[in-house]
């Protein structure tokens, strides 16, 4: 399932155990003695179940000491919870009409609902959790990771998730099948599969074995998000001086701190940007290009 599908149901099954916390809230309060610190002991304990299972649906645990002590403590605080919410709901149901066995039948609806919701958030938090982990890093407009990126929009392919192949020395992009890359080549016209003529290049620096820019051949994002990436990218390696120039593998570190992405990766960026394919490949993919970016491909036409 994809991972943007997963946040979404993730959504509606906290509307649903909030909705579960807040009529047992209700009834304890209404069953307190009517006074502001009565009815605040009351209402604590579905308020802590509720923050605890946030909380262990949402912070990983990487040792199964630590993951079975803090389940063992949801357990007790659950149990304290529904115990503590059932006779206050079974008083609060009989004051009120009903008569039978519906004062004790119907609290055990809203403890099935707040257990049922309960796991389903438990279990969605470690599937979110293992899709984020093989996704590619999200960034912001100035190209650094975004830390918000758990609760943002999903993730988009890109050159950080690319990976060379030495027999073509085309990107395989590991989010993409086999299906959708036939579809995206099949989709291009015939020009852009042409090989374009080399570029007048510069001399790249002894430390560095990034090859002249007209040998290389110009990788150009296949989809419209991961192309959106490569844009932001691009403006933010303007705005550090990035735009020309050798960039070193001694610069592999900072490069991914500064943009989630390689050196590697970021010379294809530039290089796309450079040759204007970036700008060509964006026009095709329907991605509207931010005013503040500029390209020298009006530059590379002149001197070719």
């Amino acid at each position: 399932m994809p991972l943007k599908q997963l946040k979404a149901i993730r959504w509606a099954v906290r509307a649903t155990l909030a909705l579960g916390v807040i009529a047992s809230t209700i009834a304890n309060i209404l069953h307190a003695d009517p006074h502001p610190i009565s009815q605040a002991i009351a209402a604590w304990p579905p308020l802590a179940l509720l923050l605890t299972i946030e909380l262990i649906s949402r912070v990983p645990v990487h040792r199964r000491a630590l993951a079975a002590i803090r389940l063992i403590t949801t357990a007790i605080i659950a149990g304290i919870a529904a115990w503590v919410s059932y006779w206050h709901m079974v008083a609060v149901i009989g004051r009120y009409g009903e008569t039978g066995a519906g004062p004790y039948l119907i609290p055990l609806t809203v403890d099935g609902l707040v257990i049922v919701a309960s796991v389903c958030l438990v279990e969605l938090g470690g599937r979110i959790q293992a899709a984020s982990a093989t996704s590619p890093p999200v960034t912001d407009a100035s190209g650094r990771p975004d830390a918000a990126g758990s609760d943002g929009p999903p993730a988009v392919t890109g050159p950080g998730t690319a990976r060379s192949d030495h027999s073509t020395g085309q990107p395989q992009d590991r989010r993409e099948t086999a299906t959708s890359k036939q579809e995206s080549k099949s989709s291009l016209p015939p020009r852009h599969l042409k090989p374009r003529r080399p570029a007048a290049s510069k001399t790249p620096d002894d430390s560095s074995p990034e090859p002249a820019g007209g040998n290389r051949e110009v990788k150009v994002p296949q989809t419209a998000d991961a192309c959106a990436r490569w844009v932001a990218c691009w403006i933010s390696m303007r705005k550090d001086g990035l735009e020309s120039g050798p960039i070193s593998l001694g610069f592999e570190e900072e490069a991914r701190s500064r943009y989630g992405w390689g050196v590697k990766q970021i010379r294809d960026v530039r290089h796309a940007a450079t040759s204007g394919r970036l700008r060509e490949q964006a026009n095709l993919l329907g991605v509207a290009l931010p005013p503040e970016y500029v390209d020298d491909s009006g530059e590379l036409a002149m001197s070719q």
